[in-house]
């Protein structure tokens, strides 16, 4: 059954989450992959939506500005898990000018590819990060994207997947790489391969199959 999605493009966007941390696959290559797309992958380590200039990876904003003019036909991001340490630990910024950005990134977006469809992939609920501002971001995530119509693939909502869970965390999450592969045991903050099929690919698929037809 054609549900839509291959033989499409994909632009993905956003931090460790979606780029694999040390490994060279997250979930968006197993989704792309599943779904015969073809994946061009933008993200990268420590990146956040905020301007914070100690943050390891720069802004998300920049990653779409770098990135091809050819339009794709779908994009995913993630964002705010390095945002919540840059405003708790670093007060970098707080949760308004993370909104701002957030506005500012999802414009360029469509300033750039009007005809592409846009997803935001929020990420697990994270033992690696202040639950209060977690979930503040989370809010203002959800209202700025439903502003601008862009679809979330809400993995921390629709999920079990909770690393405040030391279960979850020592068996979805890896820091290290084991013979090549994500090991286990990680601080809970990047899915593993077991954490980004049970978790992850599932709803990011349900997602773009969802806003497929738009």
């Amino acid at each position: 059954m054609d549900n839509g999605l291959a033989g499409k493009s994909v632009y993905a966007f956003g931090d460790s989450i979606v780029h694999g941390h040390v490994y060279p696959r997250s979930f968006a290559d197993i989704v792309a992959e599943q779904e015969s797309m073809t994946l061009t992958k933008f993200a990268r380590n420590g990146a956040t939506i905020g301007a914070d200039p100690h943050a390891s990876g720069g802004q998300i904003r920049a990653q779409v500005e770098e990135a091809p003019d050819v339009a794709p036909d779908f994009v995913i991001f993630d964002g705010g898990t390095n945002d919540a340490q840059s405003i708790y630990r670093d007060r970098a910024y707080d949760v308004g000018a993370y909104a701002e950005e957030l506005e500012n990134t999802l414009k360029t977006m469509k300033r750039r590819w009007p005809t592409a469809r846009i997803a935001y992939v929020a990420a697990h609920k994270l033992g690696s990060r202040d639950w209060d501002t977690q979930v503040a971001l989370r809010e203002v995530t959800l209202q700025v994207c439903r502003h601008w119509d862009v679809a979330i693939a809400d993995v921390f909502g629709e999920t079990a997947f909770d690393t405040r869970d030391d279960t979850h965390r020592a068996k979805y999450t890896f820091d290290e790489l084991v013979n090549g592969f994500p090991g286990t045991e990680g601080s809970g903050t990047h899915p593993n391969v077991a954490g980004m099929t049970t978790f992850y690919v599932p709803v990011v698929t349900a997602g773009l199959q969802q806003i497929s037809s738009r």
